[in-house]
């Protein structure tokens, strides 16, 4: 799991954990973790507004990458997976490649 004050890096950048990720990281994880159950993607906006978290929908890139580190500690596939923009119902740019196989991943693992 993540700490206050650790550095998590991704792709040459670096995150600082403030412990106010800690927080919105467990809520993002509580709400996304329902939706792979049950195999439904999730948009921004959504995410956003369900869970109550500090950020704009366009500046959810920070903290979908503490998630994906708290994920990869926990020996689970990314949740970000299944977060979408609501244009196009797929992951933003950021994500990067291979989104639908780590989608279905996530629903496998959450669906047993």
């Amino acid at each position: 799991m993540l700490q206050a004050g650790e550095v998590v890096e991704s792709d040459r950048r670096r995150f600082h954990v403030r412990p106010s990720d800690l927080d919105s990281v467990a809520r993002m994880r509580d709400y996304l973790a329902d939706a792979a159950r049950v195999g439904e993607t999730v948009t921004y906006g959504e995410l956003v507004r369900e869970t109550d978290l500090p950020v704009p929908p366009k500046g959810l890139g920070r903290l979908l990458v503490l998630l994906s580190e708290d994920c990869a500690r926990r020996g689970e596939p990314t949740l970000a997976a299944i977060v979408v923009t609501a244009a196009t119902r797929e992951v933003g740019e950021g994500y990067g490649p291979g989104a639908g196989d780590d989608r279905s991943a996530l629903y496998r693992y959450w669906g047993r």
